[in-house]
């Protein structure tokens, strides 16, 4: 035997053992936990590697890990997605627990900007991106309410206080003189149809305030809103563009291979904030005395006046149309990713009251987000699918209601002697005033939305630099609207006819009682294909490139119908009136509606940088609408954007770099095109035959014009954003100015021989916007435990109308005698929405209105801000978190039409209640009252709008609960404005012949204080 040979292997051996016992010694296991900064919750499967080394691992489900390393590490690094990386000492510790912060503070942060992201060092158009940590908290029923006053540039305006109403959103101010002028919604990649309810339909007293688009996504399904703001981010969605595009990015798959189930419950208590100060009982009767005097009347006759409207109650109106309304909402969700497989499903029950009773919105949504990797991860297919039912109730009240008013306007004017029922248990109803309290017993108003919204994709990674995606979208809603009026209502109050192209329904409601059923169903399909280039080449030229081709179709029908008279009469108190749509005898149709068209686009975008220091946009689309005639189908909007990081410049390094971290310079210029409001037969003439209940009828309903062209914006810019050295202060300014022309305009037909009255044209002029907008973030303090950040943006917008060839009136004012009057109008050289109104110059010596100039009209500002602005401020310490936030706007003025129609001294005489101011002033109760400055006033205000205090437990690993985290939010906590109104923040819909008004108050449903209480667990 050869020892020899023997002997190697025994040696070698033995040298692997005591090399590994003596590795062994010179190693440790280092244990931690992962968690987010933000709320405490665990990160599973995030990478934790020793630096320098390939030795890592990844945390459990409850963010935990255990990792031998070598003795002499002395530093782990710990990612993960969406997170910016840390790097932790653990030269003198075994233990390392570590809080992720999200990127979205960070210059790595991926943007998403439309077909596809960049990282934010890289965007070089003006884009805004709002993360979750930076949402407004509270009773949310829309995700505009996550963003307003947020983001610079961004104006947000609700038009009520009602569960889920629309909001006017303004991008860099308003151009539109007719028609759209929302921003475009894509969501997950899919553009939405506009609309989609009945909200903005009639109910049996009138028109309503338009439901808000966005009102079937769950709030808490979305990770971030980012605003495309200038052309060169909006010119990849071309015609759509023209008012900005708002990209709403929700939740994906994460959690790591166990997965993580979230749970949340907020219950909320909504009061009103402001109230009218009306007269009491007995102050009204003082005060009717004196006004039947002051109007000529002995005090004898007066006295025996006020007697005969003494009804001997003292009722507050308000107090029976206004409740404190609960809310609740229930959240859950799972998460879950691994091997290329990743999955978010979620849930979530919404019922949220109005403070006005009879009023509210149930919410159910479910969304699944969905996402598998094939064939070594170069084939991705992906699914979002959301489905809401949303079902909204509606208090009696409308944007036109008479002198009586609807609901609002009923509890303001009413008397309050009156009590609400009789001795027998009927409704008091005196006279022709309406009583609040019976209109909500007598009116029942509800709809339901199911609305579904699916997106469809499949990614093929055709080389590691190219790849080609195709989506489908589809966007389905169908909504249901039935209103009952009860026969009781009594017939000096209510009822009148229903017209239907010239025919009138001579069928009151008293007695007869009255049922409206309207429905609308729109669909829209979204076909795409692109490919995605992006390389780099000897690392110094990157290029990202995307083209493809996009087709969207869009179709709605409605349909309604009315009926009236029933077959088992109901009078008295206790009979119960059946709300049943086949219990009437009687029925007719209104005239139905159906819309189609369609859009085709192709579209590219390039994006080229050199030396990570000089960035270029170039983007262009072309799209094709069938709305135009074949002359002028096609529009294209063409973009370009420039960025400079002047810190790479090697001689920015010595003198700049002292100071920050990051410097950049901006510019872009582009074009963007609009279509939305234009009908979607506008070029071609177009007749329609239809049966109201007498028979076939056709009449020619419109007269077409094929020589349309593409309404346009044209937008420069120009930006400066930098960090300083320290990260402490970063900021971004921006200069813009916008231009928009060819603007569409449903305009009376020339010389009036057309079949129809009017025809859309593009009506010569421009409309210029111009401003500063500027955002601040900076640590104020940066401590171990407690840590103060302020965020601050502010935004100015100067409107000014040019080339108009004739003013444009719009703003109808509602009131007694006020039939036609108007308070605002389109003109050149003024704002959008300038007031038009003589000048109220105070009461003469008898108490009656004076005016200047003769009372002609005259132009006395503007509804359109010149100034809003959002600070907030975070504050930390240890586990606690507060958020204060105000937003301001200022420079605007608001029409007090409620003032105008039904506060007057002249109400007096006639048993109609008025707030103490109007009572004990010096107006002639018979005073007219007119349109004048006398009801407009300044809309400035500063708003705490939203503060949230939360608290994230400590819970141990190896429990059940991995996280959780309780909050208390405030929403309208306090309101600091001269306006004599409820609310300075609203936009009644007082628009004539489709020219839209801004700024009107009339009887808006009040915007409440909310005070909600939370939980979210994770297990």
């Amino acid at each position: 035997m050869n020892l020899r040979l023997l002997a190697r292997p025994i040696l070698m051996g033995a040298f692997a053992c005591l090399f590994a016992i003596f590795s062994y010694a010179q190693t440790k296991t280092v244990t931690g936990k992962v968690t987010d900064s933000k709320d405490g919750s665990p990160l599973a499967g995030a990478s934790v590697v020793a630096k320098g080394t390939s030795t890592g691992t990844q945390t459990g489900a409850d963010g935990s890990f255990k990792l031998n390393v070598p003795a002499s590490t002395k530093t782990l690094v710990i990612s993960f997605a969406g997170y910016g990386n840390v790097e932790v000492n653990v030269s003198s510790s075994n233990t390392a627990n570590v809080k992720l912060t999200s990127t979205a503070d960070a210059l790595t942060d991926v943007v998403v900007i439309g077909y596809g992201s960049r990282k934010s060092k890289d965007v070089t158009g003006s884009v805004a991106r709002v993360t979750e940590k930076d949402f407004n908290k509270g009773q949310i029923a829309s995700p505009d309410q996550l963003l307003q006053g947020r983001t610079p540039g961004v104006l947000v305006t609700p038009s009520t206080g009602e569960p889920g109403a629309a909001a006017t959103i303004n991008i860099r101010g308003t151009g539109s003189i007719s028609g759209a002028q929302e921003p475009l919604y894509v969501i997950d990649g899919v553009p939405l149809i506009q609309g989609g309810t009945l909200g903005s339909a009639s109910g049996v007293e009138g028109s309503t305030t338009p439901k808000n688009p966005l009102i079937f996504l769950n709030p808490n399904d979305i990770e971030s809103i980012t605003v495309l703001k200038d052309a060169s981010a909006a010119a990849i969605y071309g015609s759509r563009g023209a008012n900005g595009v708002i990209l709403i990015t929700t939740k994906q798959g994460r959690g790591g291979k166990a997965g993580v189930f979230n749970f949340g419950a907020t219950t909320s208590l909504a009061n009103t904030a402001r109230r009218y100060d009306l007269m009491n009982a007995q102050d009204f009767l003082i005060a009717a005395k004196k006004a039947n005097i002051d109007g000529g009347a002995d005090p004898v006759a007066a006295g025996e006046a006020v007697k005969g409207i003494d009804n001997g109650a003292n009722t507050d109106w308000q107090d029976q149309i206004f409740r404190q309304a609960i809310s609740q909402n229930y959240n859950l969700s799972w998460a879950y990713s691994n091997k290329g497989t990743t999955a978010r499903l979620s849930a979530s029950y919404d019922d949220q009251q109005g403070i006005v009773r009879n009023s509210g919105l149930k919410r159910i949504t479910t969304r699944a987000n969905l996402g598998q990797k094939l064939f070594n991860d170069k084939l991705k297919l992906e699914a979002n699918i959301t489905y809401s039912n949303t079902k909204n109730t509606y208090a009696p009240l409308s944007n036109n209601a008479g002198y009586q008013g609807s609901l609002l306007g009923a509890a303001l004017q009413l008397n309050p002697t009156n009590p609400v029922y009789n001795k027998d248990g009927s409704f008091f109803q005196p006279g022709d005033q309406r009583n609040p309290v019976q209109m909500l017993a007598y009116f029942d108003d509800r709809d339901f939305v199911n609305r579904f919204l699916t997106n469809l994709s499949a990614t093929y990674q055709i080389t590691p630099s190219l790849s080609y995606r195709a989506v489908l979208g589809l966007d389905n809603a169908k909504s249901e609207r039935t209103a009952f009026a009860d026969p009781r209502l009594g017939s000096n109050a209510y009822g009148g006819t229903i017209n239907v192209f010239g025919r009138d329904y001579q069928n009151g409601i008293q007695g007869n009682g009255r049922v409206t059923r309207q429905n609308l169903e729109t669909k829209s399909t979204l076909i795409e294909h692109y490919f995605t280039f992006d390389k780099t080449f000897n690392n110094v030229h990157a290029i990202n490139a995307v083209a493809g081709y996009s087709y969207q179709s869009f179709q709605s029908s409605y349909t309604g119908r009315f009926g009236w008279g029933l077959n088992t009469p109901v009078v008295a108190p206790t009979d119960v009136f059946v709300k049943d749509f086949s219990k009437f005898k009687n029925y007719a149709n209104f005239v139905p509606g159906f819309d189609r068209n369609e859009l085709q686009s192709v579209f590219g975008r390039v994006n080229y940088t050199y030396k990570d220091k000089y960035f270029l946009t170039a983007t262009v689309r072309s799209d094709g609408s069938s709305k135009f005639g074949a002359n002028n189908r096609y529009g294209t909007f063409p973009a370009f954007a420039f960025k400079w990081r002047v810190l790479e410049e090697g001689w920015a390094k010595n003198s700049l770099g002292k100071l920050f971290s990051d410097f950049n310079v901006r510019a872009n210029y582009g074009k963007l095109g609009s279509q939305d409001n234009l009908g979607s037969y506008a070029a071609l003439n177009l007749q329609q035959t239809f049966d109201v209940g007498s028979g076939p009828t056709t009449r020619f309903i419109q007269q077409g014009n094929p020589n349309l062209k593409w309404e346009e914006v044209a937008t420069t810019g120009v930006g400066v954003d930098f960090t300083t050295k320290n990260g402490r202060l970063s900021a971004t300014v921006d200069y813009y100015k916008n231009e928009r022309t060819n603007m569409l305009f449903f305009a009376p037909t020339p010389g009036g021989f057309a079949p129809t009255s009017s025809w859309w044209i593009n009506l010569p002029g421009k409309v210029n916007n111009e401003g500063w907008e500027i955002s601040v973030n900076y640590k104020l303090v940066k401590g171990n435990k407690f840590n103060w950040d302020v965020s601050a943006n502010v935004t100015t917008v100067k409107n000014n109308i040019t080339g108009l060839p004739t003013p444009i009136n719009t703003g109808a004012v509602s009131g007694q005698g006020l039939t036609g009057a108007f308070a605002q109008t389109l003109t050149n050289g003024s704002p959008i929405f300038t007031w038009s109104m003589p000048v109220f110059q105070g009461f003469d010596g008898n108490g009656n209105a004076r005016y200047a100039a003769g009372a002609a009209n005259q132009l006395v500002g503007t509804a359109l801000p010149k100034m809003f602005a959002g600070l907030t401020n975070n504050f930390s310490y240890g586990r606690w978190n507060l958020s204060v936030f105000l937003n301001a706007v200022s420079g605007h003025y608001v029409y007090n039409n409620t003032a105008n129609a039904l506060l007057l001294k002249g109400s007096l005489r006639n048993a109609r209640n008025v707030t103490y101011a109007i009572g004990n002033g010096p107006e002639n109760p018979f005073n007219p009252g007119s349109v004048s400055t006398r009801f407009l006033e300044k809309g400035d205000f500063i708003r705490l709008a939203n503060m949230n205090l939360s608290y994230a437990f400590d819970i141990k690993s190896g429990k059940a609960i991995k996280t959780l985290t309780a909050f208390a939010s405030g929403q309208n906590l306090a309101l600091f404005t001269k306006y004599s109104g409820i609310d300075p923040e609203v936009n009644v819909d007082k628009s004539i012949n489709g020219i839209p008004s801004r700024g009107f108050d009339y009887t808006q449903y009040p915007r409440p204080t909310v005070i909600t209480l939370g939980v979210n667990v994770g297990f």
